[in-house]
Order: C-alpha cells, then structure tokens, then sequence
C-alpha cells in the first residue's frame, strides 16, 4: 500500500503571511492539527498545533505570521511512498503528520490517523478474527508446518506478523478467522510449539 491511496488529497492550507491566530481558529474550525503552508503554489513550510502551542503567548497571537513559526524544509514524503516508510519516519521524528509532494507541489497531507487506518487493514483488524501468539525457533520449515497444522485444524490464516526475537526465538501473531483456538492450541502444544497467548 502507498501514500498515495491513503492521503488526504484536498489538505486545507494557509499562506506564510496569515497570523498564527488565524491559523489557530483554522485548525479548530476544521479539527486538524497540521497546516502546509502554500506560496505561489509551492509548499514553502509547514505548521503544527503543538508548535504553535510551544512558542506562542496569547498576547502575540495576532501579531506573529505562520512564516515566523513554521518549519521550512519539513520531513515529507511522496504518493509512491510505502505506509511503512511513511510510518518510520512519522515514529523515528516524532511527528503526527507529513506533508506529500510531488517536487514542490503539496498533492496532499498524510496524519498518523491515516496511517493507522492502512495498518489496520492490512493487518485485517476489522474482520471477525483471533489471534494466537506462538515462540518458534528458526528451524527450516518450522513456520510452514504451525501453517499447516492450523489449517489442518480449519483455521484459515488472515496474516502472520513476527515480534522481536527472544533467547533464540521469535515471536510471531497468527491472525486466524474468527474458529474454535482450543484444538488448534491443544495440537501445537502437543508437538511442543510454544503458546504464548491467544485472543479468542
């Protein structure tokens, strides 16, 4: 999945001369936190709630400009980008939004709202589905045999996502449709695979 899919393609901007008061209401009137701000076309910063919130006093709310507090040369990503990339750079930095462009032309903007939305249906959250979490070691063949044991037992696998390694092993999340866990548990068990935790 890419950026592009995902994004909202009709941001609302503002201008670098628009008073951060202005900008303020903007962003309440529209709930959103983040601003590209537009010159002649061109993306020429970009502007956040919570920047605003870290450098401003009330009594200077309409006498600052967004070009005095906005980021010049912020972190952005284009519509080919993966949703990983886009959510590596958003956790690595710190940020809750990028801007997406193609060269200078703001195409459009892309929050952590967005990105968690891809995530969960990639990783098929909103289907009726259990989850079965198992410590496997790296032996050749190891993770193709739990499949099949799964299936064996009518679990039909959504995805499998792998957890950080522990004392030699890994961790992987089987994500199944929504079936009875327990003779799936019970036949692993019995060939000595590692039931970590479940959600029925």
């Amino acid at each position: 999945m890419r950026v592009g899919e995902i994004m909202n393609k009709d941001p609302i901007t503002i201008a670098p001369e628009t008073r951060v008061g202005q900008a303020l209401q903007l962003m309440k009137q529209h709930q959103i936190r983040h601003l590209p701000v537009i010159k002649d076309g061109a993306m020429v910063g970009w502007i956040s709630a919570r920047t605003l919130r870290e450098v401003l006093l009330a009594s200077m709310l309409e006498v600052i400009t967004v070009a005095d507090v906005m980021v010049q040369a912020p972190i952005s990503v284009t519509p080919d980008t993966s949703v990983e990339e886009a959510a590596r750079l958003v956790h690595e930095h710190r940020i809750g939004g990028l801007p997406v462009l193609e060269g200078e032309k703001l195409v459009g903007v892309l929050t952590v709202n967005d990105l968690l939305g891809a995530f969960i249906v990639m990783l098929g959250l909103l289907r009726s589905s259990s989850r079965l979490d198992l410590l496997l070691d790296s032996k050749p063949r190891t993770l193709e045999k739990v499949s099949r044991l799964i299936q064996d037992h009518g679990g039909k696998i959504i995805n499998i996502a792998l957890g950080p390694t522990k004392d030699g092993q890994r961790c992987y999340f089987f994500r199944i449709e929504k079936c009875d866990l327990e003779p799936i548990i019970n036949s692993l068990k019995e060939q000595g695979y590692q039931v970590v935790d479940f959600i029925d």
